[in-house]
């Protein structure tokens, strides 16, 4: 497991509540998470994670954005922009075989351009115990998110570990 974690801030809980269903049974059934931003990831984009290297995941949901309610692992980043043809095809299908409610790969960016992050995902779990986001200390900084959240969407790089 990497050394820095990532948090995403404001998914909706049908999306995540897709992905469990599947991971249910099969844990290693790698998913996505396509973040609405035009914007890339940065670190992701960088260094992608891989299934033997992977970086650990926070999420809030849109509901209950000051609080971390599910976790998992990245392990894989894409930008949607520039997949090639047979890897968009392939993503494609597991998409609409496994996560139907999202329509396939999508454009939902808030601002002009196109969504550009494709997260792949696995081993997605709703916390038995969430916590506030301020127990995750910012990697850029050290301080720790605010749990004065108002809206959806962006991300930090945190400590794997919440304080």
């Amino acid at each position: 497991m990497r050394t820095e974690g990532l948090f995403i801030n404001g998914v909706f809980d049908s999306v995540l509540e897709e992905i469990l269903q599947v991971q249910a049974v099969l844990p290693e059934q790698i998913l996505f998470l396509q973040p609405h931003s035009s914007r890339p990831i940065t670190r992701l984009r960088m260094s992608p994670p891989g299934v033997d290297d992977p970086m650990r995941l926070f999420i809030s949901t849109s509901t209950n954005l000051p609080t971390v309610s599910y976790a998992a692992e990245i392990v894989g980043w894409d930008d949607k922009r520039k997949l090639l043809r047979a890897k968009r095809l392939v993503v494609e299908r597991i998409i609409k075989t496994f996560q139907p409610g999202e329509g396939g790969l999508y454009d939902l960016s808030p601002v002009a351009g196109v969504s550009v992050n494709l997260l792949h995902i696995r081993r997605l779990e709703k916390l038995k115990r969430s916590f506030a986001v301020d127990r995750l200390t910012k990697v850029v900084g050290g301080g720790l998110l605010s749990t004065n959240r108002s809206m959806s969407g962006g991300w930090s790089y945190v400590r794997p570990e919440p304080r």
